[in-house]
């Protein structure tokens, strides 16, 4: 998209086009501009217009002093040369140190200030989290959902354990919301390839009235590292319950008195909602199940764990991990995205390994790790 003025630009990452996307549609809180330097004294303590607000909505970037934009003047946002956005300049003032911590500069991003920060009224040109929160609503108004539960996931990959805790979502709610997060670093499955694991999951095996995924795509909710954002974000779409794991990486769960205390207390009563911390999921090979940690009598050398870094290595090796950790279908259609045309012959490979219903049947290099998984389940000759 083009701009047709000759407005003044600034360019911007993708991380902050992505924040910006849910700033914008109300995500963190009702209040959804730039924020000016009256309105950032008012967040000092930790909330704003009665909202929790543990980071304000402070936009730095740098200019040249001469290509400083108006008051009034629209800004534009440009990612990769192409206009995505503008703001509204309603006020531009020195960045200082007191602003560092911010929504786009979080204790987990550390990405510094500019010479000048930017407040005003702004407009992004994505609709994916419009369409998601229209979604949302639709189904609560179609169902009259009343019990909504937000699950966060990076789901990479997605495992059983992450099945059995949807599930068990599923149990206890009208609607569950299956936020998918953003991972950080270079040893993670790609974002699209994840989303397509857990939306084949969700066609294929699960009531799909009742579940919709919020895609978090920025690096603000990496890896669980911002759980009291992940607490708030689920609360302004609608959650009225939040499902984690006990080995969610930022909760920093603690014991006063023996009463397990987590980051979230600080918000949980002013949000009113119920947080569930549940144990870890395994798989006994006792029990010949997955189990939770607490309730499972056998030892840990009994167990299998769901660590998704063992996962990810066998899958980046090209190996298909058991079915105990991942489905097999899912398993194929990941490595069939990481390893493209891995096979000259495909279809002469296939015709040569499996048996078929008697008519050609074409198929792709999903349908092999898929039919190859069931014949290493074939047990007769084992």
């Amino acid at each position: 998209m083009k701009s047709q003025r000759k407005n003044s630009q600034i360019s911007i990452n993708l991380d902050t086009f992505h924040t910006l996307e849910l700033i914008k549609n109300q995500v963190f809180s009702k209040f959804n501009s730039l924020m000016n330097t009256s309105q950032i004294r008012l967040t000092k303590g930790g909330y704003f217009m009665g909202e929790p607000m543990p980071y304000p909505f402070i936009f730095s970037c740098d200019f040249d002093d001469e290509n400083l934009p108006n008051l009034g003047e629209n800004l534009e946002l440009l990612l990769d040369d192409k206009v995505v956005g503008f703001i509204n300049v309603s006020e531009i003032f020195n960045s200082k140190d007191e602003y560092e911590k911010n929504i786009f500069n979080t204790n987990e991003r550390k990405n510094g200030l500019g010479r000048y920060c930017v407040a005003g009224e702004f407009e992004i040109f994505s609709d994916e989290v419009r369409a998601v929160k229209s979604d949302i609503n639709r189904i609560k108004i179609e169902q009259n959902a009343k019990k909504i539960t937000a699950v966060m996931l990076t789901a990479d990959p997605i495992n059983r354990a992450h099945e059995r805790l949807i599930r068990m979502a599923i149990d206890k709610a009208d609607l569950v919301i299956i936020f998918l997060l953003q991972t950080s670093g270079d040893n993670h499955i790609n974002f699209e390839l994840r989303k397509m694991a857990v939306e084949h999951f969700i066609q294929n095996y699960l009531p799909h009235n009742r579940v919709v995924i919020m895609p978090f795509r920025a690096n603000i909710f990496s890896s669980h590292k911002n759980p009291t954002l992940e607490c708030i974000a689920a609360y302004n779409l609608g959650a009225n319950k939040l499902v984690i794991g006990q080995n969610h990486s930022g909760i920093g769960m603690f014991f006063d008195q023996n009463q397990p205390h987590t980051i979230f207390d600080r918000y949980i009563n002013d949000l009113k909602m119920e947080i569930i911390v549940l144990p870890e999921l395994v798989y006994c090979n006792q029990c010949k199940t997955i189990v939770s940690t607490k309730t499972c009598p056998h030892g840990s050398h009994h167990h299998i764990k769901y660590k998704t870094d063992t996962i990810k290595s066998l899958l980046f090796n090209g190996i298909m991990p058991p079915t105990i950790l991942v489905r097999s279908d899912i398993s194929a259609i990941i490595l069939s995205r990481l390893y493209p045309n891995r096979f000259k012959d495909i279809q002469g490979l296939c015709d040569e390994l499996f048996s078929n219903s008697g008519l050609l049947e074409k198929r792709d290099e999903c349908d092999f790790y898929k039919e190859l998984m069931r014949l290493y389940q074939t047990s007769s000759l084992t």
